[in-house]
């Protein structure tokens, strides 16, 4: 049934934006930035959707940030320059969410940036109960050739209520850690890469989730928690420098589910018959930039694991034939 070749043709994610800049505000430099794009939410593709919205104060070796924008837990520096919408989603996280960010520079070489913020959705609601906003560090060392090191915690609370209408507080953390380097040669190529392993990855659109905990009846356990599945990600990029307007580049990478840390109660959730066990990505591309216009073509090749069946760790026992799929993306842009 999904064997069926497809095609495509869209101008959603076509970007707005808007910036502003004063100079001596309390004794830095305050800004504002808005962009939006088309990608809507969900299936309402075509609608304006807000990407980012925030304002900062700079200061000579630090920066408050107040606002919507990428969660710490993407690699900014790093981003995959993809053709293809999504910057190596699943493999790359990908989230903007409302936080408060400070970033202090000591040196020139190191910078150290924490935030706060808060999810949307069925999550953000999980969150906003649960009172605790996503906690989130990063420390920077080098500028050309420089490594990262990034952490986060997030606490929520997925229930008020039991079946019987028994208030309850509940609550699952989860936690994420990464690292990710750059390499910069000759001028200007680019040597990237990138590896995750977190709790709960769904919000920042990598594989993962949560489910009911088994309880312990023995224990006289009379409510159930929460479990996590684990996930790590990893990806490779390289890319040259822009030559005669060309500018090749490649994006190799690998996700896989590892499993809850705790079994699931299996009578309060099923599992579905099908889900990713792990999933492999090569994408080739090339870019030519002349002025303002950039033309860009991408290859993707995507081959993916599936279970059949899962034991209550969500590990599969039992797994389909793997299937792969072929992509090409032609992107076209005018920057202005």
């Amino acid at each position: 049934m999904n064997r069926e070749n497809s095609m495509r043709f869209g101008v959603a994610n076509s970007r707005l934006s808007v910036s502003a800049i004063a100079p001596n505000v309390l004794g830095g430099e305050a800004g504002a930035y808005v962009e939006t794009d088309f990608m809507g939410s969900g299936s309402n593709v075509g609608m304006l959707r807000l990407r980012h919205a925030y304002m900062s104060l700079a200061w000579k070796r630090s920066r408050l940030l107040i606002g919507q924008t990428n969660n710490l837990s993407v690699p900014e520096e790093v981003f995959p320059n993809t053709v293809a919408h999504g910057a190596g989603t699943p493999l790359n996280p990908l989230s903007r969410i409302p936080q408060i960010r400070f970033s202090q520079q000591f040196g020139e070489q190191v910078r150290l940036t924490a935030a706060v913020g808060m999810y949307a959705g069925n999550e953000g609601e999980a969150q906003a109960y649960g009172l605790v906003p996503d906690f989130a560090l990063r420390l920077s060392v080098g500028g050309a050739t420089m490594i990262s090191f990034s952490g986060a915690v997030k606490s929520i609370r997925p229930r008020n209520l039991t079946a019987d209408s028994t208030r309850t507080t509940r609550r699952m953390a989860a936690f994420n850690a990464s690292v990710f380097g750059l390499h910069t040669f000759g001028g200007g190529h680019k040597l990237t890469a990138f590896f995750m392993w977190g709790q709960d990855l769904s919000t920042l659109n990598m594989l993962g989730g949560y489910g009911p905990r088994l309880r312990d009846v023995e224990a006289g356990e009379s409510d159930y928690g929460y479990t996590a599945t684990q996930t790590i990600a990893t990806w490779l990029g390289f890319e040259t420098k822009i030559m005669r307007g060309w500018q090749p580049g490649l994006l190799v990478g690998w996700t896989k589910n590892l499993g809850s840390g705790k079994p699931i109660d299996l009578a309060l959730a099923s599992i579905p018959d099908k889900g990713i066990d792990w999933y492999f990505r090569l994408s080739p591309r090339i870019w030519y930039h002349y002025k303002p216009l950039s033309f860009g073509l991408e290859y993707m090749y995507s081959l993916a694991s599936w279970g059949r069946v899962f034991d209550d760790r969500y590990r599969p026992t039992q797994r389909y034939r793997n299937s792969q799929n072929h992509r090409m993306t032609l992107l076209a842009r005018f920057k202005f």
